[in-house]
C-alpha cells in the first residue's frame, strides 16, 4: 500500500497536468513505493495514462511531464502511456509490471 502523502502528491501532479491540457485518465504508481522499501532518495515511478499519448508523443509533452513533476514533487518520475496502450499493449515490460503490481490513482 502506498503512503497517503505520496498518493496526494500524485493527485496534485495529475491535476496540474490536466490544467496544462493533458487529458489524464489516471496514474499508476509502481516500484519501490509499493513494496515499502523506500528511503529518503526513493523516487515515485508513475505511469501517466492519457489518450493524448496514444497517437503521438511530442518532445514538448515529455518535457511538460518532467517540468510539472519538478514543480509538484521532484520525486515523481513520469512515464507517458496512451489509454489504448494501457489496455492493449502486450510488449512493454514497464506497462506489464504497472498492471500487475501498480496502484491506480484517480483524480477525484
Amino acid at each position: 500500500m502506498v503512503n497517503e502523502s505520496v498518493v496526494n502528491g500524485v493527485r496534485k501532479y495529475l491535476r496540474a497536468l490536466q490544467d496544462q491540457g493533458i487529458a489524464v485518465k489516471f496514474g499508476v504508481i509502481f516500484g519501490s513505493q509499493l513494496t515499502g522499501k523506500t528511503d529518503a532518495w526513493s523516487d515515485i515511478d508513475l505511469l501517466v495514462v492519457s489518450p493524448s499519448f496514444d497517437d503521438r508523443r511530442s518532445r514538448d509533452d515529455i518535457n511538460l511531464l518532467w517540468r510539472l513533476a519538478a514543480r509538484t514533487d521532484s520525486r515523481i518520475e513520469p512515464i507517458p502511456c496512451g489509454e489504448r496502450q494501457w489496455f492493449e499493449d502486450d510488449a512493454s515490460t514497464i506497462i506489464e509490471v504497472a498492471r500487475r503490481e501498480g496502484e491506480t490513482v484517480n483524480l477525484m
